[in-house]
């Protein structure tokens, strides 16, 4: 990565009409020294960079010359490459990922989609060999990142690592210090396209805006019935899983099942999980026609939403069905 701190002494010094001697006196060297400096001959001691940047009023990455928006263009296309690589290769994304953090060190963004590239082949694979280092990197992006949404999201993957580690405590205490709804304070372009702008502009984020909250909506469901499952309120339980089905279905595409039918890819794992939900809650009320009709829904969705997928590898998408059927007593109805 080139620094042209050189010129960009030379470009601020005229914006100020500057000589070099007027420079040189106040920083208490020669002017043959400033001359050096902008022919880069020779470069400014590190202590001189943020007596320069006083000088001219202006941030240490303005005189280093830095391109904010080149810069952000360029992590951006590294970590696009990198996404080439995140499932099927890990040691490829990490590698890829490592080495542009030697051009751009303390990369929120970059270390953030190292973190993620760590805990979900963690969660998904069970490579625990990883786990320290993704524990790591999260401590250094919750201690040094400016970005809020990486700090926030370092903090929900370092309290998945801990989870998958048996360590509730330390996940809550995690947990515990995330801000409170904090999207919701943000003005961000897409709420504020949608309440202020007309025609395609407000329809171009309204769309996406629904489906965020679409999303949020079902989880938000799912999430209410587990923790009512989890204590024993098999009722409640079973109301507020059949309201994140109804969510699912209410914006489904289609009324056939296929991977076209979902807003989104990934939907239909969801959808799937929800029914066998519903079946764990019937099975602890006592309605096995129920239950049975439940889980007979959760398998059509689950060999139907996935298309040909599901036929090439029906070990991938039953890994999950078969999780969620036995963490939800099923196998106690029938075994898998």
């Amino acid at each position: 990565m080139t620094i042209c701190i050189g010129a960009k002494i030379k470009e601020l010094r005229k914006r100020d009409n500057m000589t070099q001697e007027q420079l040189a006196e106040k920083l208490s060297v020669t002017p043959q020294t400033i001359s050096r400096w902008e022919t880069e001959t020779a470069y400014p001691d590190i202590t001189a960079i943020p007596i320069l940047a006083n000088i001219f009023d202006v941030s240490i990455d303005t005189l280093m010359g830095y391109d904010k928006t080149k810069t952000a263009q360029k992590v951006n296309d590294i970590i696009t490459s990198s996404k080439k690589y995140f499932w099927n290769n890990i040691e490829k994304c990490e590698a890829i990922l490592l080495d542009a953090l030697k051009d751009y060190p303390n990369n929120d963004l970059i270390l953030r989609e190292l973190l993620s590239l760590y805990e979900c082949h963690i969660r998904t694979y069970g490579k625990t060999e990883y786990t320290d280092k993704a524990i790591s990197v999260a401590h250094k992006i919750i201690a040094e990142a400016t970005d809020i949404f990486c700090v926030c999201s370092a903090k929900a993957d370092l309290a998945s690592l801990y989870l998958m580690q048996n360590r509730y405590i330390d996940a809550k205490q995690i947990i515990d210090t995330l801000p409170y709804m904090y999207p919701y304070l943000l003005n961000d372009k897409m709420r504020v396209s949608s309440y202020s702008l007309k025609g395609e502009d407000r329809l171009k984020e309204a769309k996406d805006w629904k489906i965020i909250e679409y999303q949020e909506l079902f989880l938000a469901c799912i999430m209410e019935g587990e923790g009512y499952f989890e204590t024993g309120d098999y009722k409640n339980a079973l109301k507020s899983f059949i309201e994140g089905k109804d969510v699912i279905e209410r914006f489904m595409l289609t009324d056939k099942i296929s991977p076209e039918a979902y807003l989104f890819n990934g939907v239909q794992t969801n959808h799937m999980c929800c029914y066998l939900q519903i079946a764990g809650c019937y099975l602890k009320l006592n309605d096995i026609d129920k239950c049975k009709q439940s889980v007979e829904k959760a398998y059509e969705i689950v060999s139907l939403a996935n298309g040909e997928d599901f036929i090439k590898q029906p070990e991938l998408f039953l890994e999950q069905y078969n999780k969620t059927y036995k963490e939800y007593g099923l196998e106690t109805y029938k075994p898998l």
